[in-house]
């Protein structure tokens, strides 16, 4: 049997989402902790993914990724994804966790002219929580250990940085799949004080949707535009509040 429930503890912590895009997917999708420890600073990124056909036809997705710190600890990802050629099809995506407040806030330029602000509990909040439900939290589903392998240091756009290759293999039918699928990634992240290995190269080659490459193009320290942090002019605020936790009493 699944409880579901809503926390009424203090929201989360130092939670943000950050911006990646694959195969013309946002996936800005990663949420991590933000870490106090970095210095502000401006970073753009620009990816590409490759993707080809059984036929041999390639289809070429384009974005670009900016990345603003604050020295209040407050994070802005914004991806813009080409939807089709020229600029006027393309969409922006844009996140600010903000760890004083501790919210995240999304908005789409263009889109419904709506901001979406949504707190997000610790972890310690859900466990609690559900424990108090009799309940535990949702165990995410196994995967498959990946291989590691170190690939030394490289200067990068000025920044020295450490890569890691990253091989994971999808079992067959795992995906749909009948054969086994091996996604291999590269990471290279900063190694430079207060820069918390930020990232400043990755590749990532998957065959299902292609390989994509996330390139660091430009890297600017010191305290951001504070017009990065705020949504456009005559946008809807929605408050969502805290998020539903799913929690399990299996």
């Amino acid at each position: 049997m699944r409880l579901r429930m809503f926390i009424l503890a203090a929201p989360a912590f130092l939670v943000l989402l950050a911006a990646h895009s694959t195969s013309g997917q946002t996936t800005t999708g990663t949420v991590r902790r933000a870490r106090q420890a970095t210095a502000p600073y401006t970073a753009e990124y620009s990816i590409t993914t490759v993707q080809t056909l059984a036929n041999g036809t390639t289809i070429t997705r384009e974005s670009t990724t900016k990345i603003a710190v604050d020295s209040r600890g407050r994070k802005m990802t914004s991806t813009t994804t080409r939807l089709s050629s020229g600029e006027q099809n393309s969409r922006t995506f844009v996140n600010v966790f903000d760890p004083v407040a501790r919210t995240n806030t999304n908005w789409n330029s263009p889109g419904r002219n709506q901001v979406t602000v949504t707190s997000v509990p610790e972890p310690e909040d859900r466990e609690r929580a559900c424990a108090n439900s009799g309940g535990h939290l949702r165990a995410p589903a196994p995967r498959p250990e990946p291989v590691t392998d170190d690939l030394g240091t490289a200067t990068i756009q000025g920044i020295e940085a450490e890569g890691k290759r990253i091989t994971r293999t999808i079992p067959a039918g795992a995906d749909g799949n009948d054969a086994p699928l091996v996604v291999i990634g590269e990471s290279w992240r900063a190694i430079g004080p207060n820069l918390d290995h930020m990232l400043v190269r990755e590749i990532i080659d998957d065959p299902r949707h292609g390989k994509t490459t996330n390139e660091l193009t430009s890297f600017v320290q010191g305290d951001p535009d504070p017009s990065l942090f705020e949504p456009p002019q005559g946008y809807e605020t929605v408050n969502e509040g805290l998020p539903e936790i799913m929690c399990s009493s299996d």
